[in-house]
């Protein structure tokens, strides 16, 4: 009689890199949500994937997070038709299923739209951004706010070549020029049925150069109406189509607009230790969380 000899299984080669899926998510924020943070905005999405049962990808070290990243985080009291966000899986899930579970599991005020494969070397969207569209409702019957008078206060604006506002950048106050970054502004109408005032704006969105719809309603005055400030959508510099709507645009650079930004503290030179001594454990930075949200997909 023949014995047969079952062999053992080869083990996998160490070396060998594991599958990866980079997917990108086109989402609507909606008004539900419109006053969390940024932060727990984040926390939202990684809890409703992880109860999703999805192989959500998490990064290395010694608190390791999500590589989850959004193109352009929203500020307080802000709602979004077209925002994007990045998220990596490791097994991939087929788009279609990874859709069906996610909706199921997402909470009111967020909507999935659509879900797309990218390389998963991808250049992140958050540093391809070149601008975006806002629609700024004012909750106001004509009797409490004409269309008048905020067709003025937009003129007074647009006439103007400086509009100083304050930011805070490594604990230091600084001023700069809102102006530039406003590249449309415009009364849109008024909808009765609403009672509210539409304006369409139109910001640049570039590191270090960014133009905020909640700083513009400041500076315009309009603090003291109920308001809702929804961005439309946002532009990137790697579509075509979206470079032909900015290149008639000026680039605005960041030294234009505040040219007393406080730079970056340099580190001082580390001091030796002591022979035998232990080494101390290192203080957090203090990096903005939209930058540890960040992630680089290496």
């Amino acid at each position: 009689m023949t014995r047969t000899t079952t062999q053992p299984p080869q083990p996998q080669d160490a070396t060998e890199a594991p599958v990866r899926q980079r997917v990108r998510f086109t989402y609507e924020k909606g008004e539900a949500i419109k006053f969390i943070s940024h932060q727990d905005e984040s926390r939202l999405w990684e809890r409703t994937l992880r109860r999703a049962n999805l192989p959500l990808l998490y990064k290395r070290g010694f608190n390791p997070q999500p590589h989850i990243q959004f193109a352009a985080p929203l500020g307080l009291g802000m709602t979004g038709v077209r925002e994007l966000l990045d998220a990596a899986f490791s097994p991939p899930v087929p788009l279609d299923e990874l859709a069906m579970r996610i909706r199921e599991k997402l909470p009111p005020g967020v909507r999935l739209l659509h879900a797309s494969e990218v390389p998963f070397k991808s250049v992140s969207p958050q540093s391809l951004t070149i601008g975006a569209d806002y629609t700024i409702l004012i909750y106001a019957e004509p009797e409490e706010v004409s269309e008048q008078a905020l067709q003025a206060k937009i003129e007074a604006f647009l006439e103007g070549d400086a509009a100083w506002r304050e930011r805070e950048r490594h604990g230091q106050r600084y001023r700069y020029n809102l102006r530039p970054l406003v590249l449309e502004l415009r009364y849109d109408r008024f909808d009765a049925d609403a009672a509210e005032h539409r304006i369409a704006l139109r910001v640049q969105v570039r590191p270090g150069a960014t133009g905020r719809p909640d700083e513009l309603v400041a500076a315009l005055g309009f603090d003291d109406y109920a308001r809702t400030l929804r961005r439309e959508r946002i532009y990137f510099a790697d579509s075509e189509a979206d470079q032909a709507v900015f290149a008639s645009y000026p680039v605005i650079s960041q030294d234009e607009i505040s040219p007393e930004r406080p730079k970056p503290r340099r580190k001082g030179r580390k001091r030796r230790r002591r022979s035998g001594a232990q080494p101390q454990a290192d203080k957090q930075n203090n990096q903005p969380f939209a930058e540890k949200a960040a992630d680089e997909f290496d």
